[in-house]
């Protein structure tokens, strides 16, 4: 059996996903492995025919097509996304049809599923039957019990094809096209002195330029800045250069644009278009390019609004990546399209940039649900742990704003939860403390009702 491997990282065969694949290649010694460096290549592929030819010849001979991928800033690389669009943009969708495919992505599972939940659905729009994913954190490699689940993975996935295996569809088919956006009138807001960038990449005439331009109307202080004018001359490489010191490899001055435009906005509008499952290639590499920034928050208490053009509802999972990219800003609100009443979308364009203008001098920001929480949970442990040897500047921020919270540093609340567990242990106590478990969950409230200076403030204005 022939397996195409079509390899996401720019760092080509010495990427850490192409470990597991060359396991996967030597556990298998009587299936051919056949591997394309995309993201290595995208440049060629675009540009130079034979380079997309030989790509072509190589998915169209094989029986099974695998995704491997690291996983980029909660999504595949930049220059894995451009390739995808390619697929499409040159109707390439035939030499897919019919075909088995598979997943394999290596990460420290941050948002890994974002990835795999994409490359099943760009899967299946490509005619192929979706036989399984795999997703390693990065040394798992190294341990025995891990390498037989990769094998095994491997005897499932090639099982799927030999055997031409059934499944059911996923994700259904995105529509294409939108209702034409016609603007109306909006008064401009007051924006009080707050700076405002609009960063996009819309296309002459689209519906998200006529957002775009009447954003700019109801912030007419605001500064927009299409994304082709940022200058980035490439996608990251993720050589992990920056990690050290925070200066990226690229002197194409996205990283001076970021600390001179970014970090200086009080609020900060992104606006892109659907494109296959996710915004444009250009806009992912944009988030690439942000990560010489490591793992930190990206933003200080800024206020965020996303426009986005297309069918953004029927793809949800588009929608939650969206809303987790904003560490530590404050989302206003998403803007779409989709309604076919213009009036209606003018009518949130405007109250959007007045609440984004209020919540910035009230200083609003939402508290955080389970992506964000458990997302800090997560990158905490692995820049703690194996990443704070190379990742260093990551390591004198989470030290310095106090982002190593971990648990077993809160000695107070150790201690008397210690006692309080033994306490609880001892039957006669849980017999007259279960029939008022209800009142001894609210009572501690009744205090903050009493003492609280902001609550009495409020009442006071």
């Amino acid at each position: 059996m022939k397996i195409c491997v079509l390899n996401g990282s720019p760092k080509g065969e010495k990427s850490i996903t192409m470990q597991y694949v060359r396991f996967l290649e030597l556990a298998n010694p009587d299936h051919t492995f056949i591997s394309c460096q995309i993201s290595r290549k995208i440049s060629g592929i675009e540009k130079k025919p034979e380079e997309w030819e030989s790509i072509c010849s190589s998915i169209r001979d094989a029986d099974l097509i695998l995704w491997a991928t690291p996983v980029y800033f909660q999504h595949v690389p930049a220059q894995y996304k451009r390739f995808v669009e390619l697929l499409f943009e040159r109707n390439a969708v035939d030499l897919f049809a019919g075909k088995y495919a598979a997943s394999i992505s290596t990460s420290v599972h941050f948002f890994d599923q974002k990835v795999h939940e994409y490359l099943q659905g760009i899967s299946e729009d490509l005619g192929m039957t979706y036989a399984g994913s795999f997703s390693a954190a990065m040394n798992d490699l190294f341990e025995e019990k891990n390498q037989r689940q990769l094998v095994l993975f491997g005897k499932d996935i090639l099982s799927a094809c030999s055997e031409k295996r059934s499944a059911i569809r996923a994700y259904p088919r995105i529509p294409t096209g939108s209702p034409v956006y016609t603007p109306g009138t909006i008064s401009p807001v007051e924006t009080h002195g707050k700076k405002t960038l609009i960063l996009h990449d819309a296309a002459s005439g689209s519906n998200l330029e006529a957002m775009v331009r009447q954003m700019a109307t109801g912030l007419p202080e605001a500064k927009t800045v299409h994304l082709d004018n940022i200058g980035m001359k490439g996608g990251c490489l993720g050589c992990c250069q920056c990690a050290f010191d925070n200066t990226c490899i690229y002197s194409d001055g996205f990283c001076s644009f970021w600390k001179e435009q970014i970090e200086q906005a009080d609020i900060i509008i992104y606006a892109g278009s659907v494109r296959d499952r996710y915004l444009s290639a250009a806009w992912k590499q944009f988030f690439d390019r942000s990560f010489f920034l490591g793992h930190v928050p990206r933003f200080q208490n800024q206020q965020l609004v996303i426009v986005v053009e297309g069918p953004l509802a029927n793809v949800p999972g588009l929608r939650e990546n969206l809303t987790s990219l904003l560490g530590g800003g404050n989302l206003v609100d998403i803007i779409t399209d989709e309604p076919e009443n213009s009036s209606l979308i003018d009518a949130v364009i405007r109250s959007t940039a007045e609440r984004a203008v209020q919540a910035s001098r009230d200083g609003y920001k939402k508290p955080p649900m389970f992506p964000a929480v458990a997302g800090h949970i997560v990158l905490r442990d692995a820049v703690w742990g194996d990443l704070r040897p190379i990742f260093r500047a990551d390591h004198r921020y989470y030290k310095s704003h106090g982002l190593y919270d971990f648990p077993q540093y809160q000695y107070r609340k150790r201690f008397s939860r210690f006692f309080f567990s033994l306490l609880m242990g001892l039957p006669f106590v849980q017999k007259k403390i279960k029939p008022a478990m209800k009142d001894q969950m609210a009572k501690p409230f009744d205090r903050i009702f009493s003492e609280s200076l902001v609550l009495k403030q409020v009442q006071r204005s």
